[in-house]
């Protein structure tokens, strides 16, 4: 899992006053100095690696390093036009019962877009908001009133039930549970990718795959003590004893090699759910071995939100085309040799759409990225909505 750093405070020396960094604050301002959005994400980045495990930094002192940074990449006319448009920003606080954060129409866009909203609505919604608090004169706004202006907004410029997702939304996070997602399907249907888009989309920092459960395990087991785990989940029953000396590997077979080796993964898989339902922090899990019809999720019940879902493809020949294409953009993951065990791998999927349809567990078809991360996106926000309907 990834380690999150220290939070920085950003201490303005006239006022007084101390708020927290945001990488989007940052974003948004560079943005405005005319980079585009990924070179402005990338500096930030930078920015905010750069300086490490820091406790507090003044505005003058960050407006120095992001000025650095941009003369180093972009020259002096990028780090001129940034110290320009920032000397003459006013900033919006938002307040809550708990502190003060800098307002983000980067960081609303990106919320509205968890909530199932299109990046074009989501965007045209954020500038909106924006440009109203920027029209007023004050210069802190209440988190409620805030929520409200976005309900409205939303219900002018999209939908009504675009307007009830977001305040869904805002009752599950103030709520303070945590959200679980379960991610599983076989190799080449695109879950690292979508759960990747997923975290950031959620800005969920914790994500873990079951092949590096696998992995860990296999540190601690000669291969003599538990056979299966030397193999691929399609090969597993390699690993098995059999008496059929011919060893042709039926379909049978390869589903119960598959089961044992998801039986040394579970531990593990319950013990990372678990962890995050009594730490009350978002976590994203993705892999082959995830079979929430066969995990126990005692401890999650009214603890936690857990969504499960099972990737698929929709056919041999699209997963074959992706196995390739991973072959040449990813050598280092020996895909030709998944395309060797094509059958035994749909031979997985099959299984897991079967589990799917019996403990009705829903599937997305992954034909396009984008379109299959709206759909998961809609059905998260669904089940956010059925247990917090939203509250005017």
């Amino acid at each position: 899992m990834a380690g999150a750093m220290a939070k920085l405070f950003i201490t303005d020396e006239t006022s007084g006053g101390r708020i927290p960094f945001l990488r989007g604050v940052l974003v948004e301002s560079l943005a405005r100095a005319g980079l585009s959005f990924q070179d402005a994400y990338l500096i930030a980045q930078a920015v905010r690696d750069g300086l490490g495990d820091q406790a507090e930094i003044t505005i003058e002192a960050l407006k120095q390093h992001v000025a650095q940074e941009l003369h180093e990449r972009f020259g002096a006319a990028m780090a001129e036009a940034y110290n320009l448009g920032s000397s003459h920003e006013r900033q919006i606080l938002v307040r809550s019962d708990s502190d003060e954060i800098p307002f983000s129409a980067g960081i609303l866009s990106r919320s509205l877009q968890a909530c199932a909203i299109g990046r074009a609505d989501a965007q045209e919604t954020a500038k909106q908001v924006h440009d109203e608090l920027r029209r007023g004169e004050q210069s802190t706004i209440d988190h409620l009133a805030l929520r409200d202006i976005i309900h409205q907004r939303l219900n002018e410029h999209c939908s009504k039930s675009a307007a009830e997702r977001f305040l869904s939304w805002q009752r599950f996070r103030d709520s303070g549970l945590p959200l679980i997602v379960l991610v599983g399907g076989i190799t080449g249907t695109g879950k690292s990718t979508l759960t990747t888009e997923l975290a950031y989309q959620l800005n969920i920092v914790r994500t873990q795959s079951t092949d590096m459960m696998r992995e860990i395990v296999r540190c601690y087991f000669p291969p003599e003590e538990i056979p299966t785990l030397s193999y691929s989940s399609f090969e597993a029953c390699r690993g098995l004893e059999s008496d059929d000396s011919t060893r042709g590997f039926k379909d049978k077979d390869i589903i119960r090699g598959f089961l044992s080796q998801f039986e040394i993964v579970r531990r593990g898989l319950e013990a990372t759910i678990n962890r995050a339902v009594k730490e009350a922090h978002d976590l994203i899990i993705d892999g082959v071995h995830v079979l929430p019809s066969k995990l126990d999720l005692d401890i999650a019940r009214d603890k936690a939100i857990v969504i499960p879902l099972t990737l698929v493809v929709p056919n041999k020949k699209t997963l074959s085309k992706r196995l390739k294409r991973r072959a040449k953009e990813q050598p280092e993951r020996a895909s030709s040799r998944y395309l060797k065990h094509i059958d035994k791998i749909w031979t997985l999927q099959t299984y897991l759409v079967a589990e799917a349809e019996e403990h009705k567990i829903p599937m997305i078809l992954n034909i396009d990225a984008e379109e299959a991360l709206q759909e998961l996106l809609m059905h998260i926000s669904t089940i956010i909505t059925q247990h917090f309907p939203a509250k005017h």
